[in-house]
């Protein structure tokens, strides 16, 4: 494909991103009347998984094609290990350097830096305003004794120093004005990532303050481990709502705001009249959870709420359409290479969505999942199973656990993973050894 005659590529990420909170799912609110457009535009993928629970392994499958184990990367910082790192070093395969070599202008819309500005033309980080000590206690080491804390002493120190254990994120709306502006500038195909956080907890880009309903301590009366009753006391602290139906809500403007930036984004592709020559595609890096299966307000575990994602993709000249079939964000960088007629000379574990979305061809029976929050947890599924295997369950987060050694889910009958049927064998116990995973 000639280079004046490639689409644009415009790569959005909302980051803990559930499909639940979505019309588009089955949601009472509408929280997506925009995304709900951009779908009858477009393919609906309703069984979209990520391949990590966590922010960093996910974009790198994105962005390198590979499950988390092959890319190296499987824990989400500060937990991720010098080894792990290494390992990510000697992966050669990038996307945005691909897309790069290929001609086009490559724009970076998100502030994590590090390893993720390779092959960006331009990187836009989030402009740093912090004290030295804000700096200091932002650092992965300093948050990991942050958490380790109690909460008086953690609420205190967020009290003093107008900080938190997480990182503060820039509104969308800004993100978006640059966006805006980076699209009327391209003078030649672009590719544009764009990171949407005010999706990530404790929502702090969104204004909500909240009623006077309280349900927190009820919920603390009914969790067993001090460590995790210390770590929600602080998840607490952070948003500063004392009920679940609070912060939903909270959560629920964060997805409205979103929303309403991709459609100046999309009004702005129209505008500039190159909508029709741009492949759009709006996805989750991760879910997260805010009560099920005795997660609270955190994406720890490997159950659909933390996993499952939404996933939207424009294609030109593919009509719309919707499928159940099962997708991963492992297979992004081979669809976007098969649209522009370009091979992927090295081993990938993503697939080409092309077949599924032109001829109904399914791609993939399987669907692979690591735990980025907790010591050693993976996960296997089909569309009517699931099976998830521990090897050390303990969250580094909250330092409890969330699942046991073995759990499998018959996912047609029981799709809220609420019974455990596994009964010390599985016939998806040895797909990771034929994956060579």
């Amino acid at each position: 494909m000639e280079e004046k005659n490639r689409p644009n590529i415009v790569l959005v990420i909302v980051d803990a991103f559930r499909p639940k909170h979505l019309s588009l799912f089955g949601y009472e609110n509408e929280t997506d009347k925009n995304l709900k457009n951009l779908a009858k535009d477009s393919i609906l993928f309703r069984k979209a998984i990520s391949t990590s629970n966590s922010t960093v392994p996910s974009l790198n499958s994105i962005f390198t094609g590979l499950y988390p184990p092959n890319h190296g990367v499987v824990h989400q910082f500060p937990y991720t290990t010098e080894e792990e790192i290494d390992k990510f070093d000697r992966v050669n395969l990038w996307m945005p350097t691909f897309l790069k070599n290929l001609g086009y202008e490559t724009m970076a819309l998100d502030w994590l830096g590090m390893w993720y500005k390779k092959g960006f033309d331009y990187y836009k980080e989030k402009e740093d305003k912090k004290s030295l000590m804000q700096k200091i206690i932002s650092s992965p080491k300093v948050k990991q004794i942050l958490l380790k804390l109690p909460n008086w002493a953690y609420k205190f120190g967020k009290s003093v120093f107008k900080t938190r254990s997480s990182t503060p994120f820039t509104p969308s709306s800004e993100t978006v004005k640059l966006a805006i502006s980076k699209i009327k500038k391209a003078k030649k195909p672009f590719f544009l990532f764009m990171h949407f956080w005010d999706t990530h907890f404790p929502f702090p880009t969104t204004k909500y303050s909240g009623s006077e309903e309280k349900d927190i301590d009820r919920i603390l009366e009914n969790v067993k481990s001090d460590s995790q009753k210390e770590y929600i006391k602080k998840r607490i602290t952070d948003i500063g709502l004392e009920s679940t139906k609070d912060i939903i809500r909270k959560y629920d403007l964060t997805i409205k705001n979103i929303d309403d930036g991709i459609k100046k984004i999309i009004k702005t592709l129209k505008n500039q009249g190159v909508w029709e020559n741009t492949i759009f595609i709006v996805m989750g890096d991760h879910g997260d959870s805010f009560t099920e299966h005795g997660v609270y307000f955190s994406h720890s575990g490997l159950f659909d709420e933390t996993i499952h994602v939404p996933m939207i993709m424009h294609i030109p000249g593919i009509s719309q359409k919707e499928t159940e079939e099962l997708v991963q964000n492992v297979d992004i960088f081979p669809t976007i290479a098969e649209i522009l007629g370009e091979n992927i000379n090295e081993n990938i574990d993503g697939v080409s969505l092309l077949p599924l979305v032109k001829e109904n061809i399914s791609v993939r029976d399987k669907a692979f999942s690591w735990d980025g929050l907790s010591k050693s947890i993976k996960s296997v599924r089909t569309k009517k199973r699931k099976l998830i295997l521990s090897e050390d369950e303990t969250c580094n987060l909250c330092k409890s656990s969330h699942h046991k050694k073995a759990e499998e889910y018959d996912l047609e009958r029981d799709a809220g993973e609420t019974e455990n049927i596994f009964r010390g064998e599985s016939e998806l116990s040895k797909s990771f050894d034929e994956d060579k995973i």
